[in-house]
């Protein structure tokens, strides 16, 4: 009787423990749910609370979404809505689905749009630094085709591809960049700390200035002027970043900044590639979502960030519009388009296959960028340690050798 009474007194702890549970679980869902829901641009109103979530919004906002982020998106909407779910209970549903609290206030508020009867794509467009022309483009097809899903997971797709060359970019440039930084701190230090040492002691050891080598009398001089100077180097620095950005910004600098990118010996060819890609990728998924083509252009023109590529897209669209296909335009700007992609976009005009032309052409271009990513490696890795060996051996032939002199003179 007592070891029933011990098991039903243990049952009744573990069902409470369990029911205590639930509600904590069902308090924290509805807690989360709260407030998202409390959080809907354009309806949201912070004004009146504390300078704490001021200062949080102020961050949340100005958060940075991957590319990732948004192709997981995308592929979960085209799952559900391909499963009969509708767009609205799809949205909601998703609004917890990310960890990032600046998707979650948007998607939320995509949710309160589609349910005040506004389309996925209108909602969209608020925005746009979010959701790219393209990626409108795309949806609003799809909602007019009565294809989301399809159109949904396309886009999944492509921004998948988009995240993984942005991935293998980012990659390749650490190396170089890490060497560079790494050996660019070490000079620093030793000018700022080793150098006047050295000159210390050469001094207090009857070596005369005058009898210096070249090397150790530039070395002693910059550091000097770092030592004495720095704060001119960091504001003519300042200075020339300040310049460059004014430039950038007006028409003429942007062209000439964009066109010594396309010009810089071997990683330029690696950005005329990429800027291939996507034009065709573009081109290719656009067509595919079934748009004019004058729109599609017109997407592409504003998709892509480098000033000679848009131009050329802006004259495209000029010409088609007077009846001129594509690769017609194209085979005068062989700097931007090689003749190969010229002569393949035009099979694809001539055959009415451009959309499945251009996703071959972007297929063949992500591998030729795969295969420039690594020639690139290969190449950096001995260039940079030709270019490490050399400082260090000037720094320390312009080191060792005063040594060697005041041994002597011992």
């Amino acid at each position: 009787m007592e070891i029933q009474n011990k098991m039903s007194g243990s049952e009744k702890k573990a069902e409470k423990s369990a029911d205590v549970s639930a509600r904590l679980l069902k308090n924290i869902e509805k807690k989360g749910k709260r407030l998202s829901e409390n959080v809907v641009y354009g309806v949201y109103d912070n004004r009146n609370a504390s300078i704490f979530t001021k200062i949080n919004d102020f961050f949340i906002d100005h958060s940075r979404i991957s590319l990732k982020e948004k192709a997981y998106f995308f592929h979960l909407m085209a799952v559900m809505i391909d499963a009969g779910i509708p767009v609205l209970k799809t949205l909601q549903i998703l609004t917890n689905k990310t960890e990032n609290v600046k998707f979650q206030r948007i998607i939320n508020t995509l949710a309160y749009s589609a349910s005040q009867g506004v389309t996925l794509s209108d909602a969209m467009a608020r925005f746009p630094d979010v959701f790219s022309d393209a990626d409108i483009g795309v949806i609003k097809a799809g909602e007019a085709a009565g294809n989301l899903n399809k159109m949904l997971l396309r886009l999944s797709e492509q921004t998948e591809k988009s995240h993984d060359l942005q991935t293998k970019l980012f990659t390749a440039a650490t190396y170089p960049a890490f060497i560079f930084a790494t050996l660019l701190v070490i000079a620093t230090a030793m000018m700022i700390w080793i150098v006047p040492i050295l000159t210390n002691l050469l001094k207090e050891g009857g070596l005369p200035e005058e009898e210096f080598p070249v090397a150790t009398k530039a070395l002693i001089g910059i550091s000097n002027f770092l030592g004495g100077y720095w704060w001119t180097l960091i504001l003519v620095v300042v200075i020339i970043y300040a310049l460059l950005h004014v430039y950038k910004g007006t028409t003429t600098g942007k062209f000439q900044l964009d066109y010594l990118k396309l010009r810089i010996p071997v990683v330029g060819e690696l950005i005329r590639k990429v800027l291939v890609l996507r034009f065709v990728s573009l081109l290719g998924i656009l067509i595919e979502a079934g748009l004019p083509v004058i729109k599609i252009l017109q997407i592409i023109g504003g998709s892509i960030n480098n000033e000679l590529y848009r131009i050329k897209t802006w004259e495209i669209i000029k010409e088609v519009q007077a009846g001129k296909k594509i690769s017609e335009n194209l085979k005068n700007s062989s700097f931007l388009f090689p003749e190969t992609v010229t002569q393949m976009l035009n099979i694809g005009e001539t055959s009415a296959s451009l959309g499945s032309i251009s996703q071959k052409i972007a297929q063949h271009y992500d591998k030729e960028i795969d295969n420039t990513l690594k020639r690139l490696t290969t190449l950096f890795e001995p260039i940079m340690m030709l270019v490490v060996g050399l400082v260090v051996a000037l720094l320390a032939l312009s080191i060792l050798m005063p040594i060697f002199d005041l041994t002597r003179l011992v």
